[in-house]
């Protein structure tokens, strides 16, 4: 079975592809930050790199938490824009199995615990044969002392030389594996996994710590065919039924094209797609992730997008009527409907337009 690993979900980025449990290409880097930037071209490197197409792969496994919320919906997006756009099985592993995956053999029971913040650690505890006695859950340090029974045991992952300074044990043992998920280890777990048919959801354990973004924070810049894979992405995180990186390649290369991304750091968290022909402007797809909604986002991008022509169109499905309200607020007005617009619903689209002041 031909795989491809890849986590984004902590203080790392790492890819690898998998072939019948051979090792054919990695790549890892550790970073607290720029995931979003990273993991695409790491993808493209060690596909390269094994010598492979990406329509030989049989499935993807990806880390679905708990680590951060941005680094978990980034890797969760790359995956699943992979799955779609090649028609191919996509499932998830915790984090903390993860981590255990670097250190092969067990000899004795190990706890993975991953700094949490705020005096707390994501655990998970494993018996000698690897098998789960405690699901990752989000402890206290104290609790996480708790759980350990009376006999040695192996501890790894970025809270292990705080979980032993806590103990008065001297039977903690620390393990000197990698104590961030890497996908040249994780990805062997790949071929086991079931396949239910679904994506995998994020393992959120708790509220993110993030305080929403104020819009100020936001810049919106233009882009480029070469940034097609970043909106297949965000665009697989805002609906259910994506475009692939090759569908928005394609739409970026064509004659009047027109495309920006909102920054939110140096994180991509919104995206507009549009055509530009005379003196109108029509909108093809726009959307914000989940995190960022309700910042003005939206309104930004239709403003960087639409301010150089008279008008302004998008068209919006009867049914959505929040989709249709949104752009009300932001001077849409209907214009006209398209008859059976949607082919996989036969749905109207109504037309709306925006007209800029002269």
């Amino acid at each position: 079975m031909k795989l491809l690993a890849l986590d984004t979900a902590m203080a790392a980025c790492s890819v690898a592809v998998h072939d019948s449990g051979k090792v054919l290409a990695k790549r890892f880097a550790a970073m607290e930050r720029g995931h979003a930037e990273a993991i695409a071209p790491m993808v493209r490197d060690v596909m390269s790199e094994a010598g492979l197409e990406f329509a030989v792969l049989d499935r993807a496994v990806v880390t679905v938490g708990p680590g951060t919320f941005t680094g978990v919906r980034i890797g969760l997006a790359m995956a699943r824009g992979l799955g779609l756009a090649l028609g191919i099985p996509v499932v998830g592993v915790d984090t903390l199995s993860a981590i255990l995956a670097n250190a092969a053999q067990m000899e004795r029971p190990r706890l993975v615990a991953a700094d949490a913040r705020k005096d707390e650690v994501y655990a998970a505890l494993f018996d000698a044969a690897g098998k789960a006695l405690q699901p990752p859950s989000v402890l206290s340090i104290e609790a996480c002392l708790q759980l350990l029974p009376q006999s040695p045991v192996q501890v790894l992952g970025t809270a292990a030389d705080t979980i032993i300074a806590a103990s008065t044990r001297s039977d903690l043992i620390r393990c000197r594996a990698g104590d961030l998920p890497d996908a040249a280890n994780f990805g062997r777990l790949g071929s086991g996994l079931r396949d239910n048919g679904t994506v995998p959801v994020p393992l959120y354990l708790r509220a993110p710590d993030a305080k929403p973004l104020k819009s100020a924070a936001i810049t919106i810049r233009p882009a480029g065919r070469d940034e097609a894979e970043i909106f297949a992405r965000l665009h697989g995180e805002c609906f259910e039924s994506a475009w692939g990186r090759d569908e928005f390649a394609k739409f970026l290369a064509m004659p009047g094209a027109a495309a920006a991304l909102a920054i939110s750091g140096s994180e991509p968290v919104g995206f507009i797609l549009a055509r530009r022909v005379a003196d109108e402007t029509e909108i093809i797809t726009i959307g914000t992730i989940p995190a960022s909604r309700r910042l003005g986002i939206a309104k930004a991008l239709i403003d960087h997008q639409c301010t150089e022509t008279t008008q302004c169109f998008i068209e919006v499905a009867v049914s959505n009527a929040a989709g249709r309200a949104l752009y009300a607020a932001h001077g849409f007005n209907e214009a006209g409907v398209r008859r059976g617009y949607y082919e996989r619903s036969g749905e109207d689209a109504i037309i709306m337009r925006k007209d800029r002041a002269l």
